[in-house]
């Protein structure tokens, strides 16, 4: 694996979050669920611009190859209440770039992230539905670039290799977190969507030799099906972006899809409990759209003896708790 550390680390990353982000142990939610494995959470909602979350590690590293490029202008895409887009025009501002963004219609009047977006500095371009969005960015691109303008194209989430590099980083930081740990857990868990925080956790996990820990990707949205085959592509492609090959990272992927309901960004009552019992037992706020979700997921199966006592479980805390504002109203 040496080559390929070598070569992750040789790609250039910006400094943008606030890292490490802590790890805090939940032992009154363990209470409350009638005891069970040691739980701890790792608090990626504090990592930095645009209210923190995921999406700071991944656009470290896109980011940083946008301005290695020249680019004057960065467009991606998501719906209003995107956690990503409000991130990424929180980026671009502090980097001075333009910034688009192609967005669909939340399920609230005016969701909280998209004031942010334009509070950034984002120009807002407007298209009816999720399956519009993708042809609409390659198209905005198209005439951008015709325009003389130089484009960094940022895909939901930023869900690539070079972004789910964040991830791998963050695997990095973990690792030297556990050596102060106690109880390094056996079993993390975390929520999946575009799939490339979970691609770039499974290979890290494997690039920092720590393997045997089962990794739980809980959907907020597509099949564990779909899913798999999304994050497998990527992690396909961060295998070559280190200079391996191309199946050297593949293993077989855990993606639970049992919690996502009717669908994206539509609460359960199994994650509106998670979302209260977690507040009232911790002071923790999860996010409705996806945490909650996730948290859903670990609550049943710590209920459910599903996770052996002696098997501590970090739950990586993704951020988004700006959808509460939607929430609440």
């Amino acid at each position: 694996m040496q080559p390929a550390l070598d070569r992750y680390h040789s790609i250039p990353r910006l400094d943008l979050g606030f890292y490490p982000t802590p790890i805090e142990e939940m032992p009154r939610l363990r209470a409350a669920l009638g005891g069970g494995p040691r739980l701890w959470i790792k608090r990626d909602d504090y990592s930095g611009p645009g209210f923190g979350g995921n999406k700071i590690r991944k656009l470290e590293y896109v980011f940083a190859q946008a301005r290695a490029d020249g680019a004057d202008t960065v467009i991606t895409t998501g719906g209003e209440a995107s956690n990503h887009c409000r991130v990424t025009a929180a980026v671009a501002a502090r980097l001075g770039l333009r910034c688009i963004l192609i967005m669909n219609p939340a399920r609230s009047p005016r969701p909280a992230s998209l004031y942010l977006d334009e509070l950034y500095g984002a120009e807002i371009r407007r298209v009816t539905t999720r399956g519009e969005r993708a042809q609409a960015l390659e198209m905005l691109a198209e005439e951008l670039r015709r325009q003389g303008r130089k484009v960094c194209v940022i895909p939901l989430g930023a869900s690539m290799p070079l972004g789910s590099l964040g991830y791998v980083q963050a695997v990095e930081e973990l690792h030297a977190q556990l050596q102060k740990l106690g109880d390094p857990p056996r079993r993390i868990y975390h929520s999946t969507s575009s799939g490339g925080t979970q691609a770039g956790l499974d290979a890290g996990l494997q690039l920092f030799g720590m393997k045997e820990i089962r990794l739980i990707g809980v959907s907020a949205d597509d099949t564990a099906e779909s899913l798999s085959r999304t994050v497998s592509g990527i992690v396909a492609g961060v295998a070559m972006l280190l200079g391996m090959p191309v199946n050297a990272l593949r293993r077989p992927l855990e993606v639970e899809d049992g919690f996502a309901g009717e669908g994206y960004a539509i609460p359960t009552a199994e994650s509106e409990e998670a979302l209260q019992l977690v507040a009232r037992t911790e002071g923790i706020v999860l996010d409705p759209v996806y945490t909650a979700k996730a948290m859903a997921a670990l609550i049943a199966a710590v209920r459910a003896r599903r996770i052996p006592r002696e098997d501590p479980v970090l739950f990586w805390h993704t951020g988004g708790q700006m959808g509460l504002f939607e929430h609440a109203g």
